[in-house]
């Protein structure tokens, strides 16, 4: 092959280049070839663009190898990265309860909980290089990527946007897939629990090899996979049937001051603590057939009556205890459904991803490559149906109105609680297809300096639709239903309509309105529900191009500690997109929208350079001392298509690190660096358009009216979507660290790191009432709020809350790794085989988050109950472990894994008995604010079978078993309290399908 292929594209097959431990092993065994290799050629590893011995990167990384992922039984790269303990699967099939409505099925790299809830701080590579993003929000979905061809992961958990590019803020997530493959390898396996859902079949098939006598390559793979999800959470798991949930104590609490309900004698929460964690969660006064939950005191003795079966009458409905006094919220006992019901575990997802690597040495001195990616992906899960919320009134002339409850009424409207389970179905559906071409060149210059360039082309194509939502204004338009002849005449005709339509100037939401009866099960007309409830769609097309070429050398053989080596290189990034949804009216007038049509094109150019100095080497005072520093800069000009809006900012991100080896065995390293995020294509140009005309979607709570508590404020546009105002994040990270290699225990590595993290200036998600408690609260954004004249703060008329460079976030914390490899035969000569273990450790202990400059910062360390602010961030439990001991003995593995989860705190802004100051009379007291350990082990083993004359001829049979005992997950309700999560857990660290096993054969020839 050619002499001078650049590094950047020498990949060599089981070589686990680990920075962390100057190449750690991984638990399973590196072949003599593998070993020879490594020995041989420097690599660039992850983090630098410099050629070197993985032995001297100074940033912190951890590799998972693809023969681990396979002694485990993993056939996908979310199942890899939540190996490494410093990973948030916030976005992941088995998240779908969390994040139903947008991107159903994706798996994002999340390192350290940083990404936003719409856009990525960790950078996705394959094979080295950007991917196009599957989502406006510029993530990149791993499903999309083969995982059977993966050689290894390597993961940077330190910044690296010197390196490449925006998005590298907790790091760099680099897919390194197999471009060398000789022979044929296929797989087939299935899996599911042991309840006997979640089954997942998954084959693949690689082929490579050599041409025209050695001078090219080529290797071609695919792999298909099928998940067919796990249901309904209250329905197929003991531990969610329980319904465990948060409820709220504090039944009467006022606004400025008030009775509350445990300061009430002989209230249902009296002597308890505001907030209640307890199981016998039901859904908010929610019933099938039609609940009153009106607390107007004139119907005070039609509240918690239950309609019967055909609507004619009303029975006692029991609300169980802990109901607000808005009638919403989580209760506790009492008639109706689980909070849980349709909260699916798993997503059902399909996918077929295709892949092919040629390269061609053209001379002796220039190599072409190509790379060719293609996948598509399918996802579903099941929502909830939205029924009618607190400000939908049923008016009091409504002749479907039983007599009974007429009489209890008062003439006063009222609210009702409605489960439409039993007749809708809500599904989310997401498809997307991905197509991403590579062409490259690479060769020599003079000495040992190397080149290489490469054009890049991606198309991903996404829609994704939900079907019965509900349309917010012709809900209640079809939920005001008067006789016709009686309203306008007052005289009954037993013509039925809609109250909208006799209205002199109706709302053109009205227009086609059916009146619709809830009263009792199966009442409503077909239209009318037809009109209350539509789909509604959203197609994702976008384009990236890029334009890269560098070249890396010598400069000069320095001062005899080492050559002084360089890189430099420019990179040209071309990408646009359009958002359309069909053109279907009043789209923001929905329950649930993705939002407005967008477009817009981002351009990036970029030139960065990179030098990495030896200072000493095999001095007295130390064997080795090297730095190497690192600049980019980044200009983007983006352009809103929509607007014809232009926008340029540049950024200048860099890095400086250092290694020391005091003596052999031990090294000292840190670094520190500027790295940046670049407002992504969704927060610069989803559409600024506020709410409809005549809508019921703006209503925010006014805390300047009169009155305890203060009603909800008229409908009042919103302006919400991107903003070209924002400018890019900014992050400090510092790394410090020790790598210990014990030459009296050989085969040992140990390494430890301390980093921090600082986020500036980063993007931040506003809604109408969040912008108007920043201005009651701390004077802030005053100015994004427009008031009637002369009302005195009392009449909002419109709200700005487009997306604002607002938080700062700083984390700090340890990152632990220890490896050691021991042969069987050093201990005595009979034994075979070989041992290998590894432990990964992540220990945070700070993770501040100041939602604003005059906000009081709060630190989330150790949070593992709700999810934090909406998913925007993701703070874990105070220390996760990840461990695998394996054993190989010629043809057989065993393996043996742990995953620990320490007790965490539920949310750090409750008081629970266990914190110091707990008070049950404080408006944030808890009954617990602990949420327990979780241990999670799992056992792996394979055979091979030899086949040919090659070790690389076999049938292998595999199996594993994950969570053996079945392990069910803590308690960590996210509902009534604010967390997000629609679980009585938190599904982003702990594992929710139980135990479950994979069992399958591969064959190499």
């Amino acid at each position: 092959m050619g002499k001078y292929l650049s590094g950047r594209h020498k990949l060599y097959h089981g070589v686990a280049v680990i920075s962390v431990l100057a190449s750690f092993t991984c638990a399973g065994s590196a072949s003599a070839q593998d070993t020879q290799a490594e020995a041989d050629d420097a690599i660039v590893v992850t983090g630098t663009r410099i050629k070197r011995d993985g032995f001297n990167e100074p940033t912190p990384a951890t590799v998972i190898g693809g023969d681990l992922m396979e002694n485990l039984g993993q056939v996908n790269i979310s199942e890899a990265l939540s190996l490494i303990p410093q990973q948030s699967n916030f976005q992941s099939d088995a998240v779908s309860g969390i994040t139903a409505g947008a991107n159903v099925g994706a798996s994002y790299a999340n390192l350290r909980g940083l990404n936003p809830s719409n856009g990525t701080r960790t950078l996705t590579l394959v094979n080295s290089r950007r991917f196009i993003p599957t989502s406006d929000g510029g993530a990149i979905d791993l499903n999309v990527i083969p995982s059977a061809m993966i050689q290894r992961v390597e993961t940077v958990t330190g910044g690296a946007s010197a390196a490449y590019g925006s998005d590298a803020i907790a790091g760099v997530v680099n897919i390194l897939l197999e471009t060398r493959f000789e022979g044929i390898k296929a797989q087939i396996d299935y899996g599911e629990t042991f309840r006997g859902d979640g089954g997942s079949i998954h084959a693949s098939l690689i082929g490579g090899t050599s041409f025209a006598g050695g001078r090219g390559h080529i290797t071609v793979g695919g792999e298909y996979q099928r998940n067919d999800g796990i249901g309904d959470c209250a329905k197929v798991r003991e531990w969610c049937a329980e319904s465990w949930d948060i409820f709220t104590n504090a039944n009467n609490v006022l606004r400025g001051g008030g009775a509350s309900g445990y300061n009430i004698p002989g209230s249902p929460g009296y002597g308890l603590p505001h907030y209640v964690i307890g199981p016998d969660s039901k859904q908010a006064n929610n019933d099938p057939r039609g609940v009153v939950r009106d607390r107007a005191p004139a119907a005070q003795a039609a509240r918690n009556k239950r309609f019967t079966d055909d609507g004619m009458s009303v029975v006692d409905y029991d609300p169980g205890r802990f109901l607000n006094s808005f009638q919403f919220g989580s209760r506790q006992g009492g008639d109706g459904a689980s909070t849980y019901d349709d909260s699916d575990i798993q997503t059902p997802l399909e996918r077929w991803v295709g892949y092919l690597y040629g390269e061609y040495d053209l001379t002796d001195n220039i190599q072409v490559q190509t790379e060719l990616t293609y996948a598509d992906r399918s996802a579903s899960n099941t929502s909830y149906v939205v029924g009618p919320r607190s400000t939908f009134f049923v008016n009091n002339d409504n002749p479907f109105i039983p007599d009974d409850l007429r009489a209890l009424l008062n003439g006063t409207n009222f609210s009702l609680g409605k489960d439409l389970d039993y007749i809708l179905t809500s599904v989310n559906q997401a498809d997307a297809q991905v197509f991403r071409g590579l062409l490259g060149f690479s060769g020599g210059l003079f000495g040992d300096w190397t080149w290489d360039a490469y054009y890049q082309y991606g198309h991903n194509s996404r829609h994704q639709e939900r079907s019965n939502n509900r349309v917010n204004s012709a809900f209640q338009f079809a939920l005001e239903v008067v006789d016709e002849g009686e309203f306008t005449s007052g005289v009954p005709n037993g013509n039925y309509v809609c109250k909208e339509l006799l209205r002199p100037d109706p709302s053109p939401i009205a227009e086609g309105c059916q009146p619709m009866n809830l009263f009792g099960l199966n009442q409503v007309d077909a239209e009318a529900l037809a009109y209350v409830y539509r789909d509604v769609q959203e197609d994702f097309e976008y384009t990236q191009q890029v334009l890269s070429g560098a070249v890396q050398g010598t400069l000069f053989d320095g001062w005899g500690a080492g050559p002084i080596s360089a890189a430099a290189g420019v990179d040209y990034r071309s990408e646009g997109g359009d958002v359309t949804h069909g053109d279907i009216p009043f789209y923001n007038d929905y329950a649930f929208t993705f939002g407005l049509d967008y477009s817009g094109d981002i351009t990036v150019l970029e030139g960065f350079s990179e030098l990495n100095v030896p200072v000493f080497a095999d001095a007295a005072f130390g064997d080795l001392f090297e730095l190497n520093g690192a600049v980019r800069y980044t200009r983007n000009h983006a352009t809103n298509n929509d607007t014809d809006e232009e926008k340029t900012s540049e950024a200048v991100s860099w890095k400086i690190s250092g290694i020391y080896d005091i003596t052999d065995g031990i090294r000292l390293r840190g670094s520190r660096s500027r790295d940046i995020r670049a407002a992504g294509f969704r927060e610069l140009f989803l559409r600024n358009v506020p709410t409809e005309e005549g809508s019921t979607s703006g209503i925010v709570e006014n805390p300047w009216l009169p009155g305890t508590p203060p009603i909800g404020d008229d409908p009042t546009p919103i302006l919400n979507g991107g903003s070209f105002a924002l400018n890019p994040e900014k992050a400090d990270t510092t790394t410090a660290g020790i790598v210990l290699q014990p030459s009296f225990i050989p085969g040992l590595r140990l390494s430890a790191d301390w980093y921090q993290i600082d986020v500036k200036d980063a993007v931040s998600t506003l809604s109408g009432n969040r912008v108007v408690e920043f201005c009651d609260q701390f004077d802030l954004f005053c100015d994004r709020i427009t008031f009637a004249p002369g009302s005195d703060r009392m009449d909002i008329t419109f709200i700005d809350a487009r997306q604002v460079n607002l938080a700062s976030l700083n984390l700090r914390g340890f990152d632990f790794e220890a490896a050691y490899t021991m042969r069987l035969a050093d201990i005595d000569a009979g034994w075979n085989g070989a041992l290998n273990a590894r432990l990964l450790v992540n220990r945070q202990y700070d993770f501040v988050v100041q939602a604003s400059p005059d906000a009081d910062p709060i630190d989330y360390a150790g949070q593992s109950g709700p999810v934090a602010d909406g998913g925007d961030f993701n703070p874990s439990p105070p220390w996760i472990l990840n461990a695998f001991l394996s054993y190989d003995n010629d043809n057989f593995n065993a393996t043996l894994s742990w995953r620990h989860l320490s007790q965490g705190i539920y949310r750090v802004d409750r008081i629970g008995p266990e914190d110091e100051g707990y008070d049950p009379t404080v408006m944030n007291s808890i009954s617990t604010n602990r949420v327990d350990a979780a241990s999670y082990f799992g056992l792996a083993a394979s055979y091979r079978i030899p086949v040919g004359k090659s070790d690389s001829q076999y049938i292998e049979l595999f199996g594993s078993i994950t969570n053996i005992f079945d392990t069910k997950p803590p308690i960590a309700p996210g509902g009534g309290g604010g967390g997000g999560s629609n679980y009585p857990t938190n599904p982003v660290y702990f594992d929710t399908f139980g135990s479950r096993y994979r069992a399958g054969v591969r064959f190499r020839y």
